[in-house]
């Protein structure tokens, strides 16, 4: 099969690109607030982590939180100490590592299939609607992925080198740093998933001999200064930490229903069929690639097996967990990204892989020009999305939905060659789903509320949010918030508290009633469906500072100032 031997797209096309690109990572981080539940947690604990100065013990509203490994909180933590925005600042790392995500593509992709292949593989990437659009959200996700990626990527590139060629053992180090930072983002997977991958890629390779060029010992030294001092810490600081953090948070979370997200075992494959688009169409096509027999693979294209393994494992594993969230499979995006841009690259020269791909891509182009009109019809109001019309959206609707057509038609004449014009739709629908957020965040974040509340609050005002714990209220207010009758996620940690403080900080309704009925200034954020619950709990609604779309702002004092709406 022939190869270029270079790129083919003008410096202007790549300029194009490159814009594209930090726009679509970077564009419009602070147009709207922090959303619940996650992006106001990984903000508010590293906001508690600065002002208690404890960078070991993680705390969410004031209580003890072991869920996770400290460096993304780390992350953020430096992030606020900057001046800025807390969206622009928090999010900033995770656009910062998708996009570095997409440079690793780049790399393994040019180790694989060549220069053409390596850059049709950061464009997969970076343009698809999936990884484009969690790159911007403040979750820890996307740090673990690249981590995991950067693992795997330095032990492909080292074991492409000669035996003792220069760069060769820099990446094998690479490798050790990058499993122990994944550990250190997001526990043992960090370094369980890539050890498995690399396995089977040994086992169905017949690469054992790999084995003995590894730098073990100055490898797992490495590993283990970057990625064990943490946990040794936490479990002298918290003699509970171990049981929770290795057995709930590990194994129990993976086995059994406890986290309460469980989904069908197909869940993932579904994502990645949409979170692709067009891409995912290109993916049958890929299997072709495997059409030879093993033995030819093991001896002519070994970084299939390597892709396959990398791909596969990480679908199967996080399908077989009795907890599924969507941002989980990022990990397995970017070999699966490399595998449409050598099925690309083969459509050039085998007419039946280039009919699989024109058919899949078309497939692939039609169903995100479908979501493009729909995203056009919710802006127009057409579609009810509980927020209404969104006019703004229709700046990137209109064109997105130009931009699919055309894709469509590109696939549909076998243009396949036409990357950037390919890459313009996704990116276009990803814009159209950002421009929604400043109006769906009214049902996702109590940002505004917080804005609202905050210049109000006298010194010894209190702050309660009522039978639920909105997560984006404590970073917005800048203090911990009492709660009442309600525990959550917050659960482990109150049980460390002392009964009083208990009583004071997470109330029940009982305990709360006395300071609601008390003279001092009290603000109650609640859903607004759980007004009603208010009398039955013995508690008088009181008067309503502000309504959004799901949050109301009460208060048990008179208040000068008419009730807003937003």
């Amino acid at each position: 099969m022939s190869q270029p031997a270079s790129d083919t797209l003008s410096p202007r096309t790549r300029l194009a690109l490159v814009i594209l690109g930090l726009v679509l990572f970077f564009g419009g981080l602070g147009s709207y607030p922090l959303l619940e539940p996650d992006e106001g947690r990984y903000a508010e604990i590293p906001r508690e982590m600065l002002e208690r100065g404890d960078f070991v013990t993680p705390r969410l509203n004031g209580v003890l939180y072991f869920e996770k490994p400290p460096l993304y909180y780390w992350l953020n933590a430096a992030a606020l100490s900057l001046p800025g925005r807390p969206e622009v600042l928090c999010r900033l790392f995770s656009a910062l590592f998708g996009l570095g995500g997409v440079g690793l593509a780049w790399l393994l992709g040019r180790s694989i299939g060549g220069p053409r292949v390596g850059l049709t593989a950061a464009i997969v990437l970076g343009s698809s609607p999936l990884w484009a659009a969690l790159s911007r959200a403040n979750i820890i996700d996307m740090t673990l992925a690249f981590f995991l990626s950067a693992t795997l990527t330095c032990f492909w590139l080292a074991q492409a080198k000669e035996k003792g060629e220069r760069g060769e053992r820099l990446l094998w180090y690479g490798l050790f740093a990058a499993a122990a930072l994944a550990t250190l983002t997001k526990g043992l997977i960090g370094f369980l998933i890539p050890g498995a991958v690399i396995f089977l890629y040994l086992l169905f390779a017949r690469r054992w001999l790999l084995l003995l060029r590894v730098p073990w010992i100055g490898g797992i030294a490495l590993f283990l200064l970057i990625a064990v001092p943490w946990h040794v810490l936490a479990a002298r600081r918290n003699p509970d930490f171990l049981w929770f953090y290795f057995v709930h948070e590990h194994w129990l979370r993976y086995t059994t229903s406890e986290a309460r997200r469980q989904a069908p075992a197909w869940f993932f494959v579904g994502i990645l069929a949409v979170g692709l688009i067009p891409w995912s169409g290109v993916l049958p096509a890929a299997a072709r690639l495997y059409r030879r027999s093993w033995g030819r693979l093991r001896a002519e294209r070994p970084g299939l097996i390597f892709l396959a393994c990398w791909a596969l494992f990480i679908l199967l594993f996080f399908s077989a967990s009795q907890s599924k969230l969507v941002p989980y499979i990022l990990p397995g995006v970017p070999p699966l990204a490399v595998l449409a841009a050598l099925a690309l690259q083969e459509a050039e020269t085998d007419p039946r892989t280039r009919r699989w791909a024109r058919v899949g891509g078309a497939i692939g182009a039609a169903l995100l020009a479908v979501l493009a009109a729909a995203l056009l019809l919710a802006a127009l109001g057409r579609i009810d999305t509980g927020v209404g019309p969104l006019p703004n959206v229709l700046i990137f609707a209109m064109p997105a939905l130009a931009a699919g057509l055309l894709s469509l038609w590109l696939w549909g004449s076998g243009r396949l060659r036409s990357l950037a014009a390919l890459a313009v739709a996704p990116a276009l629908l990803v814009l159209g789903l950002v421009s929604a957020a400043p109006r769906a965040s009214l049902l996702l974040s109590t940002g505004p509320i917080a804005h609202f509340l905050g210049p109000r609050l006298g010194p010894g005002d209190e702050v309660y949010a009522y039978r639920c714990y909105p997560q984006t209220l404590p970073i917005y207010l800048r203090r911990l918030v009492g709660v009442v009758e309600y525990t959550g996620e917050l659960e482990f940690g109150i049980r460390h508290l002392t009964p009083e403080e208990r009583a004071r900080r997470y109330p029940t309704a009982a305990e709360f009633r006395p300071l609601w009925s008390s003279g001092k200034t009290v603000y109650l954020v609640l859903e607004a469906e759980k007004l009603p619950r208010m009398r039955e709990d013995g508690l008088a609604p009181g008067r309503v500072l502000m309504r959004q779309d799901k949050y109301l702002l009460l208060t048990n004092r008179p208040a000068p100032l008419p009730v807003r709406a937003e």
